[in-house]
C-alpha cells in the first residue's frame, strides 16, 4: 500500500469517526432525554400514589390499616422524589451531551457534517492527523485531538490487543480528563474515538474499553513479562475451577477494598453471620491448590476517580488448546472476565507476543506521559502547567512566565540570561560537567533552578524570587528537550543565534 493509499484510509477513517461520534452524542442525548421522561413520568405515578395512600390512612378507622397505608404513602414519596432526581440527572447528562456535539462543530444545518470540517488535504500534500512520534497510527484513527496514536499485537487465538493513545484535555464540566491508553480486545473492528465497534452484521455496538493511565499501563506491562517468563519456564497452569475462580474474584474485590473483608455477607436484605473474608476461606478450603496464582488485573482506578468511564485489563495464564497462553482481556466496569459475554473479547497471546504487547504499552505510557504542546514563545503541559516567554522583556530579553496550574511567577531575563538558559539546558541535556543546572538573576531578583532529578530522567525546574513566591513544574527528558529547541528557534530568529552550545 502507497503512502498516498495509506493516508487516504486515514482521512476516511477520520471522516467515518467524526460522523460515528457525532452520531454517538446525539444517540447518547437522546437516551438520557428518554430515561428523564421515563422518571418524570414514574415520579409523578408515585406522586399520585402517595395521594391516595394517605388520604386512605386519614379516612380508615383501623389502626393498623391506616398506619400501613400512611407507610406506603411514605414511601412512595421517597421514591417520587428519588425519581425526580434522576430526572434532573439525565437531563443534565442530556445537555452535556449536545454541548459536546456542538463544541465539535460536527453537526450543521441539516444535521450533516459540513464540508469545512473535515481537513481532506489539497489532492496533492497528504495532511497527516497529529499523533506521537514514539507510537505512530497503525489503524488511522489519531485526529490530532483526542486520539494520538494506534497500534496492535495479534493473537494466536481469539482478538487482537488494540492500544490507543487518548488525550480528553481537561475533560469539561462532567470529568476532570486526562491522558490514558485504551486497551481493546474488541473481537469486531473498535473505533477508540467513537468506543463503537462494528461487527459484519448488526448495528454498531458500544464498547467502552479499559483506558489506563501510564503508570496502570506499565504495571500491566510488567504482569505481561511475569507471566511470559512463567509460561517459557514451563509452568502449566492449573485447571480452573468455578471455586478456585470465585475466590480469585473475591481476592481481586478484597485487594480493592480493605474494608470490604470485615463486612457480612448479604443475599438481598438478609445478612449471614460470616463475614467476606470467612467466605474467601471457604471457598479456598473447597478447592486447595500449591501452585501459585497466575491471575493478573490492572483497574482503571484513575480515569474512575478522574469521573470517566471504570474498567479492568485482566491477565491470566492460561491452557489453550494444549499451549500455554497469555490470556488478555479488556472488560468494562467490574464486570466478570469469566462470563460468557467476555469469552469472546478475550485475546490469547503467545510469550513473544505478550512481551511485544508489554514493550508496546510502556512506549505509550512514555508518550502520555511526555504529552506537551510546544509553539513560538511558549511550552503547555497537562494539568494547566506551562512556560511562557513570547512576551518581550528588557535589553533584548524576554518575560518569561512559569504556572503550575494554580499560582504563577514572572522574571525579566535580559538576553544574555536567555542565552545562559539556552547554554544550560543545552550542558544539562547532554550531561556536559560545565552545566549550572540554574539562573540567577542580578541583585537576587530571581532564579530559575533545575537542579533536582526526576526518576524518569527529567528534571524539577522551580521558578520565583528568594524569599518571595515560587513555582515548580515536572519536566521529562523530551519536554526538557523541546523547551531548549523552541529557545533557540526563537532566539535564533529574533535576529540572536550565538554559537549552537
Amino acid at each position: 500500500m502507497t503512502s498516498v493509499d495509506q493516508e487516504a484510509m486515514r482521512v476516511a477513517n477520520r471522516y467515518a469517526a467524526t460522523v460515528a461520534k457525532a452520531e454517538t452524542l446525539q444517540a447518547r442525548a437522546a437516551a438520557c432525554r428518554t430515561a428523564a421522561d421515563r422518571y418524570r413520568r414514574d415520579a409523578r405515578a408515585n406522586q399520585e400514589s402517595a395521594e391516595q395512600h394517605a388520604v386512605a390512612a386519614r379516612t380508615i378507622r383501623e389502626a393498623t390499616i391506616a398506619a400501613e397505608h400512611a407507610r406506603t404513602a411514605r414511601d412512595a414519596e421517597a421514591e417520587a422524589a428519588r425519581e425526580i432526581l434522576a430526572a434532573h440527572y439525565y437531563e443534565a447528562q442530556a445537555e452535556q451531551y449536545d454541548a459536546q456535539t456542538r463544541a465539535a462543530g460536527a453537526i450543521a444545518t441539516g444535521g450533516t457534517l459540513t464540508s469545512q470540517e473535515i481537513p481532506m488535504g489539497d489532492g496533492t500534500t497528504p495532511q497527516a492527523a497529529s499523533t506521537s512520534p514514539a507510537v505512530g497510527d497503525v489503524l488511522g484513527y489519531a485526529d490530532g485531538d483526542t486520539c494520538h496514536g494506534t497500534d496492535q499485537v495479534p493473537a494466536a487465538a481469539g482478538p487482537a490487543t488494540t492500544l490507543a493513545l487518548m488525550d480528553y484535555g481537561d475533560g469539561g464540566t462532567s470529568w476532570d480528563g486526562g491522558r490514558y491508553i485504551a486497551i481493546g480486545t474488541s473481537p469486531h473492528r473498535w473505533n477508540p474515538v467513537t468506543n463503537l465497534e462494528q461487527s459484519d452484521s448488526g448495528p454498531a455496538m458500544g464498547y467502552a474499553a479499559p483506558h489506563l493511565d501510564p503508570a496502570e499501563a506499565e504495571t500491566a506491562a510488567a504482569h505481561l513479562d511475569e507471566l511470559a517468563d512463567l509460561a517459557e519456564a514451563g509452568h502449566r497452569p492449573p485447571k480452573p475451577t468455578k471455586w478456585s475462580r470465585a475466590a480469585q474474584r473475591l481476592e481481586h474485590l478484597l485487594a480493592g477494598d480493605a474494608d470490604l473483608a470485615g463486612e457480612k455477607v448479604r443475599i438481598i436484605d438478609d445478612e449471614l453471620p460470616v463475614t467476606m473474608r470467612d467466605l474467601l476461606a471457604l471457598l479456598r478450603d473447597k478447592q486447595p491448590t500449591t501452585a501459585a496464582a497466575t491471575r493478573r488485573y490492572v483497574a482503571a482506578a484513575t480515569i474512575d476517580q478522574a469521573g470517566g468511564d471504570t474498567g479492568a485489563l485482566w491477565l491470566d495464564l492460561v491452557d489453550h488448546q494444549g499451549a500455554t497462553r497469555i490470556a488478555v482481556a479488556g472488560v468494562e466496569g467490574t464486570e466478570d472476565p469469566d462470563d460468557d459475554f467476555w469469552q469472546p473479547y478475550t485475546a490469547h497471546h503467545t510469550p513473544g507476543q505478550a512481551r511485544e504487547l508489554a514493550t508496546k504499552l510502556r512506549t505509550f505510557a512514555a508518550s502520555a506521559r511526555d504529552s506537551h504542546d510546544i509553539e513560538p514563545g511558549a511550552l503547555h503541559l497537562r494539568g494547566g502547567r506551562y512556560l511562557d516567554w513570547s512576551m518581550p522583556g528588557p535589553d533584548g530579553g524576554r518575560s518569561i512566565e512559569a504556572g503550575d496550574g494554580v499560582d504563577a511567577v514572572i522574571l525579566d531575563l535580559t538576553g544574555e540570561h536567555l542565552r545562559h538558559l539556552r547554554e544550560q539546558l543545552h550542558y544539562t541535556l547532554t550531561a556536559d560537567p560545565r552545566a549550572q543546572e540554574f539562573v540567577s538573576l542580578d541583585d537576587d531578583a530571581g532564579y530559575i533552578d533545575w537542579s533536582t532529578p526526576l526518576p524518569d530522567g527529567g528534571r524539577q525546574l522551580e521558578m520565583g524570587v528568594p524569599g518571595g513566591q515560587a513555582v515548580a513544574i515536572e519536566l521529562t527528558r523530551p519536554q526538557m528537550a523541546a523547551l531548549g529547541e523552541q529557545l533557540h528557534t526563537d532566539l535564533t530568529e529574533a535576529g540572536d543565534p550565538g554559537p549552537r552550545p
